[in-house]
């Protein structure tokens, strides 16, 4: 059944769909069962308004149909609401509304509650209502077209969202993001591809100079080699050599960061760490095409933990990145539960945009990398 403000319009709209009955919102008082309801009625940043504006229909009137389906002993209610409010820090009155009426909606349902968060909608051949205009070009070209644009930001076809509301209830990791898988976008890998050699080949070409002093002053500063080289859990779990400049002593035991002492840094790591001038050999690395800019740190196979937390949420369909998500984040691989959770929100969340923001951040200074064991922690 579907359910909206205006029951004429609707019946309009499935006149040719067999089985689909259509009644406004006061008419949904006079039925007594509900198995599955999808709650999309919203008030986006898009119509503008006060944030009471955004309340009286993102809480309030959410919280209304939400009645109601408890009053027909529905077994699932799908609230279903935009990525953007997955932004703890985002204050606009759409993401603080729908976080607000997501947190009400839970005290009233309870575990039926299902709340997905999805991206730009779109459908085959429908381009949504702000790419309208792509629809005059036909299915081909403007679905090329439209594939150009779907790599700047997340986005969610019909059919998906179909799919899994006939599916299992939660059957999605929380938070519940439904968005298109980007690593089946050919663009999108020849465009991240092109930027990795792009990048790699800038800095062993204009960085040589660094990378001869930094050779010096590793050797100066400690014995042992200067380049760190070691074995890394890589993409479909294949294990691949990580190169670095060594930041610290000779015979340090090869753990995460975090489980080694402060102590072992020495002088000169201490400023590489610092300045992350430490991974420049990983220029190598995403030459050979090991690795990638953006994408989740890639750990030792050791960290059981985290390697188990990652493979259960499909990171390894990723490269391993350079920087990545969790990184800016300062989640690092101290807590593997939270990393891996993290990781998979970057997956979902995927986009060119996205990539950018967090090179961008990373080349500003956010995130600086797993910490080191205290003096108590060692």
């Amino acid at each position: 059944m579907a359910v909206g403000r205006d029951a004429v319009a609707l019946r309009a709209l499935y006149a040719h769909s067999a089985g689909v009955d259509t009644t406004d919102y006061e008419g949904l008082r006079g039925h007594s069962i509900c198995d599955t309801l999808i709650h999309l009625a919203v008030h986006n940043n898009d119509k503008g308004g006060s944030l009471a504006d955004f309340f009286a229909v993102n809480v309030d009137f959410a919280l209304r149909i939400a009645r109601e389906f408890v009053r027909m002993n529905g077994k699932r209610f799908l609230n279903i609401s935009s990525v953007l409010s997955l932004d703890g820090n985002d204050e606009c009155h759409y993401a603080v509304s729908k976080a607000i009426g997501s947190k009400k909606l839970c005290e009233e349902i309870g575990e039926r509650l299902d709340n997905i968060h999805i991206g730009y909608f779109h459908d085959q051949g429908y381009f949504g209502e702000k790419l309208y205009i792509l629809q005059r070009f036909g299915s081909k070209i403007g679905g090329a077209l439209f594939a150009l644009i779907k790599i700047l930001k997340p986005a969610t076809s019909a059919q998906s969202l179909a799919d899994y509301a006939l599916g299992p209830a939660h059957d999605l990791p929380s938070p519940g993001i439904l968005t298109d898988d980007l690593s089946t976008s050919l663009l999108y890998r020849v465009i991240t591809r092109t930027m990795d050699l792009g990048v790699a080949i800038g800095i062993l070409l204009f960085l040589f100079p660094v990378f001869v002093v930094l050779w010096v002053a590793i050797r100066l500063d400690s014995p042992g080699p200067v380049i760190f080289a070691q074995e890394r859990v890589g993409a479909r779990q294949t294990p691949f050599t990580l190169y670095k400049f060594r930041t610290m002593k000779r015979d340090t035991v090869s753990a995460g960061t975090h489980e080694v002492s402060a102590s072992a840094v020495t002088k000169t790591g201490a400023f590489l760490r610092r300045t992350k001038l430490d991974e420049l050999p990983q220029a190598f690395n995403l030459l050979r095409g090991d690795m990638t800019l953006v994408g989740p740190r890639p750990c030792l196979f050791s960290q059981t933990e985290l390697v188990n937390a990652r493979k259960a949420l499909g990171i390894y369909e990723m490269k391993p990145g350079i920087t990545g998500y969790a990184q800016i984040r300062e989640i690092d691989m101290s807590q593997p539960s939270k990393l891996a959770q993290s990781d998979h929100r970057y997956k979902k969340l995927r986009s060119l945009l996205l990539d950018i923001h967090i090179i961008i951040a990373t080349a500003l200074g956010r995130g600086a990398g797993d910490r080191v064991a205290t003096a108590d922690e060692a």
